[in-house]
């Protein structure tokens, strides 16, 4: 369904292109507003952004995050804070790639051999591990929450870095790698998010974007980027 409204979401920027606002209107209006939803949450934006009736849209939005709170819970707070928001990264995005990636299990393990909360390889950590403050580290340490995400972190930030602050390049990143993150956002023009993900070439990652940004929404909307609860 998410391919169906990307396909929608697009034809609405086209409508706004030529001036057609009504038009646009009506396309966005037709995506429903769901806050797990990506094309949901960006058509809610263009709505508000044209002039149109959002408020109602985004009540919806939020009345519906506030009922899957307990699926978006706020684990290893001080960790977060300490981490993450010092070196420019909402934290609330870091959740959002964590509920992803692991589900919150500190103890998880993939198949590739990425371990821990933010499924983080071996080879990646040894990039980043003196960076967030770690002098040695083994496989296993990256079982442990606080050097997981400090590690995490510094690696998000790096990606953050990278690719200009687009929240959608850096899920792309994480899941389908730099160089291939890179080429989608250099074929993205104008450098926009909706247009990003429409590049995005692997069907897997184009899912994860959308799962991941999904997740940040509804983490937008239950807490401050320091955590607390609205």
């Amino acid at each position: 369904m998410a391919y169906e409204y990307e396909v929608v979401f697009l034809k609405g920027m086209a409508f706004e292109k030529m001036g057609q606002k009504g038009r646009a209107l009506a396309t966005y209006s037709s995506i429903p507003a769901s806050p797990t939803s990506y094309f949901g949450g960006l058509a809610t934006e263009r709505i508000a952004a044209l002039g149109g009736n959002a408020v109602y849209r985004r009540s919806s939005m939020k009345r519906q995050s506030k009922r899957m709170a307990g699926k978006f819970p706020v684990l290893y707070k001080r960790e977060l804070l300490r981490y993450s928001k010092s070196r420019g990264i909402d934290p609330r995005f870091v959740l959002a790639i964590m509920k992803q990636e692991s589900a919150f299990r500190a103890r998880a393990k993939s198949p590739a051999a990425a371990r821990g909360l933010l499924q983080l390889t071996y080879d990646t950590a040894l990039k980043y591990n003196r960076k967030a403050g770690f002098m040695n580290i083994k496989g296993t340490d990256l079982y442990r929450p606080t050097v997981n995400i400090a590690i995490g972190s510094v690696y998000i930030a790096e990606l953050k870095n990278e690719f200009g602050g687009l929240y959608e390049a850096i899920a792309a990143s994480y899941n389908g790698g730099e160089d291939n993150a890179a080429r989608w956002l250099a074929k993205s023009k104008p450098r926009d998010p909706a247009i990003f993900a429409s590049e995005v070439g692997f069907s897997e990652t184009k899912k994860y974007v959308f799962k991941v940004m999904g997740n940040y929404n509804v983490y937008k909307d239950l807490y401050t980027d320091n955590l607390t609860r609205k």
